[in-house]
């Protein structure tokens, strides 16, 4: 049997400690955002380059059908992701990127910026490092008709005309 003393002083420890424990761990913390979004961009996201780079076609080809006909100057894939030596453990799931750069000739690519009412736009910023010196110089053209054109059920494209150098630079996300 517990004396009456030690009993007050557990009584006491016990109510000063639920008393601490109840004020600190109500406590609300920072607001977390649930607005629903794109979890990463293309231009926000590191590209993990698991694929490429290569000029393989059929892999171009088969995310991207319009470029058929081209000449495969260079493509990389890869999933977007944090930057090495981050922890790649995240949990939910993985968005996959795949970047090409193809040389269409200048006519047909003058055909789609005519058809696709494409405008000047500025130089892709975030092509796969693999793949920046293919890129052209010079101005280049798109718009929302254009990438609507180019993207499918699974690929949703961002596209860049050259119209000068006939290059067609296509950055994909896989939806």
């Amino acid at each position: 049997m517990l004396r009456p003393r030690f009993r007050r002083r557990t009584i006491g420890f016990a109510i000063v400690t639920l008393t601490l424990v109840g004020a600190t761990g109500c406590t609300p913390g920072d607001p977390v955002d649930r607005t629903p979004g794109t979890p990463m961009s293309a231009s926000s996201a590191v590209k993990v380059v698991t694929a490429g780079p290569s000029r393989d076609v059929e892999p171009v080809t088969l995310r991207f059908p319009l470029l058929a006909d081209g000449n495969i100057d260079g493509w990389a894939a890869g999933t977007l992701g944090s930057a090495p030596g981050v922890s790649e453990r995240v949990p939910g799931p993985t968005t996959y990127w795949f970047d090409a750069v193809v040389d269409a000739g200048s006519d047909r690519v003058m055909a789609w910026a005519d058809e696709y009412h494409a405008e000047p736009v500025p130089a892709p910023d975030s092509v796969a490092a693999e793949l920046r010196d293919l890129v052209p110089a010079g101005d280049f053209v798109g718009g929302p008709h254009l990438d609507d054109v180019f993207s499918s059920g699974e690929w949703r494209a961002t596209v860049f005309l050259s119209p000068s150098t006939g290059r067609v630079v296509v950055l994909g996300i896989d939806d």
